[in-house]
This record gives C-alpha cells, structure tokens and sequence, in this order.
C-alpha cells in the first residue's frame, strides 16, 4: 500500500511540473483539472480515511476564501484527536512546534486530558498575550517552552508532531524536527510556501491576495535584516540548494524550476501541490507512511 501511495505521489508531482512548465495554472478551470487528473489518486486515498475533508473552489483568488484554513485547521484537529485517542493507556507526548500563541496546542490538550502537550515559538511575547487573554487559564497539561524549531533543543521524544501553518521552510523545519526527534507521527497544515529557500519574490497579479502576500514578503524582508529576529522565518539550512527536498523531486526539477514554482504558489493550487509532494516524497523516502490532501498532512512512521 506504502509503495502504491508513493508511486502515485510520483506520477502527480511529475504531471503537475508538466501543467506548471506548460502554464496551465491559476485560471480557475486549468487549476480544478489539473488537479483532478493528476492528483485525484491521493485525493480519493484521503477521503476514503478522513470523510469530510473542508473543500473550497480554487480559494486563493479572495480573502474570503482564505478562512478554509481555520475550517481545516478544526478538522485536522479531529483527526488528531482520533488517530491519538485510540493509544488508550499509553503514554502521549504531543509537540507544536511553531504554535504562536498555543490556541490549536491548547484546543488538543483540552480534547486529549490524558497527553502532554507542549507548545514551542521561537518569540515568547504571543503566548503570554493569549495567557492574559485567557487570563491564565489553559489546560493542566498544556505547557510553553520557548524553543527556535530551526535548532530544536526541547528534548523530549513526542509521539506526534503537529502544526497548523508554518511559512515556508518552518514547516520543512518542523518536518524535520518529527523525523529526527522519533516521532509516531506528523500531522500539520503547511502554509506560505512562496517562502521556501528564502524566497520573498511573488508573481505580481492584481487580486487582493496576490498583493497581501507581496505586502508580507516586503515585511519578512525587513524582519529578515533585523538581528533581533534572527531566526524568525528562515535559516541557511533551508535555503536554496535545500530544495527540491525528495530524490525523486531532484530527480525531476531544480532549485531554479522550485523558486519559480514557490513565486507563483499564493495564486495557485498546482504550485502548492508542487512543494507539498514533494515534501511527501522526502518523507516517504524517510520511512513515512503519508496521507496528503490541500496542505494537509498525515504521516505515520512505518512499523
């Protein structure tokens, strides 16, 4: 099955590179189809697992669309729950890197009693903002440790690892930190995947959110030369030669063919799906068993 779910992820990374090489992305019917013939395996692997996937039609192109991730976010959460819950007595360490202020980490401690829960950021400030918004009061076994996800030193073992959007190389940070730190799982929504390498270029189109994503670059761009924030965002292990992640994805692409990729990803579902196989891949090739559906993912480490 293992292999099956790979092959399949190959033949969709390579068919996908074809529709971005032929400019067959960003209008709404080339965007739906591409998808569709090229990813629709690992579309239907996923809903035969995990019913009720929240989907949207092409939601990039508004910001209305956008609140898809909070809907996501609350049905990853489900299945987190789920998957966990059925370890009965044994003992569960859940990590979130990259958290911001805990209310997903802390939404999972107050559904799963039984775990410890811990929440990690590099920037402190916003869980003692939330802490005062909740004035103080969080789930018992939820706790924050201030922790860089790019030099990870929490030294626990977690059972899972999860997270609920991580720009660009933070969320390959974090993918990495679960391979490394030995955890059972990984289950995460990425996010900002114009950020990878470092990149802070965006195909300028004039949509609302093609302009917003540009604004942020221009303030990660500013975050990035201040030393006070060092650290925040990017880091010179995930910079450009970091990507492609896979063999498989080398195999097929380059860095260059990626970076093109990641400056047309905020208006487009085929470039995101791009980056994100081939962060499956990397995981696969890393003893995974992995589940992918519109940034979200699921992967489990193989027996």
């Amino acid at each position: 099955m293992a292999h099956e779910q790979s092959n399949a992820a190959v033949t969709a990374l390579r068919g996908l590179l074809t529709e971005f090489r032929q400019r067959r992305i960003v209008t709404r019917s080339a965007e739906r189809d591409g998808m569709t013939r090229h990813a629709g395996p690992l579309t239907a692997s996923w809903d035969a697992r995990f019913p009720g996937f929240p989907d949207e039609d092409f939601p990039y192109t508004s910001f209305r669309g956008e609140h898809r991730r909070g809907r996501r976010d609350a049905y990853l959460i489900d299945i987190i729950v789920r998957l966990l819950a059925d370890r009965g007595s044994v003992a569960t360490t859940i990590v979130n890197p990259a958290c911001v202020f805990g209310r997903h980490a802390c939404r999972l401690a107050a559904r799963l009693p039984e775990a410890r829960v811990i929440g990690t950021d590099i920037d402190p400030r916003w869980d003692r903002l939330y802490r005062m918004w909740r004035c103080g009061r969080l789930p018992a076994n939820y706790r924050f440790v201030p922790d860089d996800v790019f030099r990870p030193r929490l030294g626990v073992q977690p059972t899972a690892v999860v997270f609920f959007g991580a720009c660009g190389a933070v969320s390959d940070a974090a993918m990495d930190y679960a391979v490394d730190a030995g955890a059972d799982y990984l289950m995460c929504r990425t996010c900002c995947h114009d950020n990878i390498g470092g990149n802070l270029a965006v195909t300028a189109r004039s949509n609302q959110v093609n302009r917003f994503f540009r604004f942020k670059n221009w303030a990660y761009g500013r975050i990035r030369k201040a030393p006070k924030y060092a650290g925040f965002y990017f880091s010179s292990q995930y910079g450009h030669s970091a990507y492609p992640r896979s063999t498989a994805g080398r195999q097929f692409s380059s860095t260059e063919e990626f970076l093109a990729v990641a400056r047309d990803s905020p208006d487009s579902d085929i470039c995101r799906a791009i980056i994100d196989l081939d962060r499956y891949l990397c995981l696969v090739e890393r003893g995974f068993r992995v589940e992918y559906q519109g940034e979200l993912f699921v992967a489990e480490r193989g027996r």
